[in-house]
């Protein structure tokens, strides 16, 4: 009689004990972690959005870990862009130059450049529609808690738009109708 192959390790010997051990349900507040803190010295709206982006379905796909100092600084820039409007709106968009003539504030300049960085931030966090569409996130998606995915999970998914289950008994349904 043939060999089939050499003979099983012995299970204490083994590296690798990737059996399937069962499925379980993710909990519900898995994955839920406090908010971190804002960086220090923004401004009281500053702050505030930072506390609705984290309460928002979209802060569900940002690391905590990985994702923060990029956070930290696009929140930055929001205060940054904050203080500059203020001033702007406080000196004029014109003002006086060196040699006393008229100029424009050289903070519009700085705002248009921190608002290019703004946007950049914002399309890779996602927040903005198209930005969410260019991840391949839609709100709706993102919005779904983990009692919905759970239940898909558990319920083994909805077959109904699968093409491949549309053949019956060898016949192609086409529309609705048996072909």
């Amino acid at each position: 009689m043939a060999g089939r192959g050499p003979a099983p390790k012995d299970p204490e010997k083994r590296q690798r004990r990737n059996r399937a051990q069962g499925l379980e349900a993710i909990p519900e507040n898995a994955g839920v972690a406090e908010r971190p803190a804002p960086p220090a010295g923004l401004l009281k709206s500053v702050r505030d959005r930072w506390a609705a982006y984290w309460e928002s379905p979209v802060a569900q796909l940002a690391d905590r870990v990985s994702d923060l100092p990029a956070l930290e600084r696009l929140y930055r820039l929001y205060d940054d862009l904050e203080r500059s409007h203020a001033t702007v709106r406080r000196q004029g968009h014109m003002v006086r130059g060196y040699r006393d003539q008229t100029v424009m504030n050289p903070l519009l300049k700085h705002m248009q450049l921190v608002q290019a960085e703004v946007r950049q931030l914002e399309d890779r966090f996602g927040l903005s529609p198209r930005a969410r569409l260019s991840l391949g996130v839609t709100l709706g998606e993102a919005a779904k808690s983990l009692s919905d995915l759970n239940s898909e999970f558990m319920a083994g998914g909805d077959d109904d738009d699968d093409p491949r289950f549309d053949v019956i008994a060898g016949q192609d349904v086409i529309d609705g109708e048996t072909a």
